[in-house]
């Protein structure tokens, strides 16, 4: 059996979805940016490890959040924005710059905003979480009101995370959709073996090369590599699935993005624990460049989806 429980931290509202027949949940933190903020599956040996790191405290959230933006939805665009500006149908916009030292706008608006939860389903094969944001277009340089919701599903066939974008104002506006999950190791990202699929790196911060290609066609063992690249998929005829093998647990932890997610961000903190893979609609600074920028006519809606599965290796 699949059931949705409240698991609130501190104020802040979140669920868990979780399979009652083994322990195994996925944790949401519907009150603070739709976050995917815990997810506990068996692993290869039998035992229930979390592969996603979230915040474990009301504290945490409110410290750390502004530099980590774990697990969060990005919306209206992700990655950054240069300099918080940008211009659109001959008008120009400022947004406000929260990324001070690069003097960027970082992740949007939506991040850190309170989902209204529209319902909640048990069932014996699944349950899901339905969360809904209605942006009203009040915040500074985005004057584009938009109604946002997120259908969240867990059950035999892992985990999956929609969403539907509708423009609810009265002119055109531009847009780009996001996550930002970060998954842990026990062991730290160097022993993990990274493979993708067909995708050209086309950004970096972490000072690696652009190029055709990525490297991790057949899997490679990050031993070291530092990333903060944008990779962008070249074949979307089938989902985008970025592997990653964890000897230590036995298993391979798949992220699966459909065509509309068409880029994949990839960033190892230096902590080196983590590895946050980002399903993005558009590369960095996309509302100046244009690059993939979607723009949404009244009433015109947008779908989006993406998952998460794990598979055991012994």
């Amino acid at each position: 059996m699949y059931e949705v429980k409240k698991a609130p931290i501190g104020r802040f509202e979140a669920y868990r979805l979780t399979n009652t027949a083994t322990g195994e949940y996925l944790e949401v933190l519907s009150g603070f940016g739709a976050g995917i903020n815990d997810l506990v599956v068996e692993n290869g040996k039998g035992d229930l490890v979390s592969i996603i790191d979230g915040y474990r405290s009301e504290e945490e959230v409110m410290r750390t959040h502004h530099s980590a933006f774990k697990g969060s939805k990005l919306s209206p665009f992700p990655n950054r924005l240069t300099a918080g500006q940008y211009s659109f149908e001959g008008e120009d916009y400022q947004m406000i710059v929260n990324e001070i030292d690069r003097n960027n706008n970082l992740h949007a608006l939506l991040h850190c905003r309170p989902f209204e939860v529209v319902d909640t389903v048990d069932g014996s094969d699944n349950c899901q979480l339905v969360l809904r944001y209605q942006y009203l277009g009040t915040d500074q340089g985005y004057p584009f009101a938009y109604a946002m919701t997120v259908t969240i599903s867990f059950g035999k066939e892992g985990t999956r995370f929609d969403t539907s974008i509708e423009n609810i104002g009265q002119g055109s506006m531009p847009i780009g959709d996001g996550w930002h999950p970060y998954f842990q190791f026990d062991n730290g990202v160097g022993q993990l073996t990274l493979e993708m699929g067909a995708a050209k790196r086309i950004f970096s911060l972490a000072g690696n090369a652009v190029s055709d290609t990525h490297g991790f066609e057949s899997g490679q063992e990050l031993v070291d590599m530092a990333l903060d690249d944008c990779f962008q998929v070249t074949d979307t005829n089938v989902p985008f699935v970025v592997s990653m093998t964890d000897p230590s647990n036995e298993m391979k932890v798949q992220l699966f993005q459909e065509k509309e997610y068409g880029y994949c961000q990839i960033y190892s903190p230096d902590s080196r624990k983590t590895l946050a893979v980002e399903p993005v609609t558009c590369p960095p600074n996309a509302f100046n460049t244009g690059e993939s920028l979607v723009v949404l006519k009244p009433n015109e809606k947008w779908e989006l989806g993406f998952g998460i599965k794990v598979l055991k290796t012994q």
